[in-house]
């Protein structure tokens, strides 16, 4: 490895652990950052899963970093059982802000594995509900089986055109995007000017009824 390289990691593992220590002190505390040619490796305890994804995602946010190994382990209290974590996620599940949209979810819970399990309207409700059942404590990992309601399966045609009607909302180029639908997922490709546009496409996408999933192959514009 040459010494250009190993500067370069360095600078990675620097900037990740600042941005660690910037959203949780207990990040900074508690997560290891390990970076060799751009490949990051995260390792050490934090309180649940939630925590354990963001800090992925924070990672994977810096630049330079071409790929990132998540060993971070979840500080799991033996004293915590199945039914408690189902207690914690259900609870979690009637603070979310859109429980009064869908109702009540299920949950089953096997070894700190959550199952999820009713009806949502949309992408955006499922992601949150994935979210809100991580935060809670000795939760290992969520797998979603959550379904769209019935009344908001529409065809493929049909979903494209609200897709573009709420995008439309925004101050996105729509001629440079293209939008297309295949039972429910929306596929998003084209070009944005900047990160921020390519996020608020992919939020509004997933906040359209119908919508289970939003693959996004969006674009930035190179700067001339």
């Amino acid at each position: 490895m040459s010494f250009y390289t190993r500067i370069k990691d360095k600078i990675i593992e620097k900037n990740i652990k600042e941005k660690l220590e910037k959203e949780r002190v207990s990040y900074g505390v508690d997560v290891n950052v390990r970076c060799i040619n751009g490949h990051v490796t995260l390792y050490g305890i934090v309180d649940n899963l939630s925590e354990k994804n963001h800090a992925q995602k924070i990672a994977e946010s810096v630049e330079g970093v071409k790929k990132v190994e998540n060993n971070i382990t979840i500080a799991i209290d033996s004293k915590i059982t199945d039914k408690d974590i189902k207690q914690g996620v259900l609870r979690n599940l009637q603070n979310s802000k859109f429980h009064e949209e869908i109702g009540e979810l299920g949950a089953d819970v096997t070894d700190g594995t959550v199952t999820l399990y009713g009806k949502i309207n949309n992408a955006q409700q499922e992601i949150e509900s994935i979210s809100q059942a991580a935060q809670a404590m000795g939760v290992k990992s969520v797998i979603s089986k959550l379904e769209l309601n019935k009344e908001h399966k529409i065809d493929d045609v049909s979903l494209v055109n609200l897709v573009v009607q709420k995008l439309s909302r925004y101050d996105l180029s729509l001629p440079d995007l293209v939008i297309t639908a295949n039972n429910g997922t929306v596929t998003l490709s084209g070009y944005v000017n900047n990160l921020k546009e390519k996020e608020l496409a992919n939020e509004a996408a997933q906040s359209v009824n119908g919508v289970k999933k939003v693959i996004n192959h969006i674009k930035i514009r190179e700067k001339s």
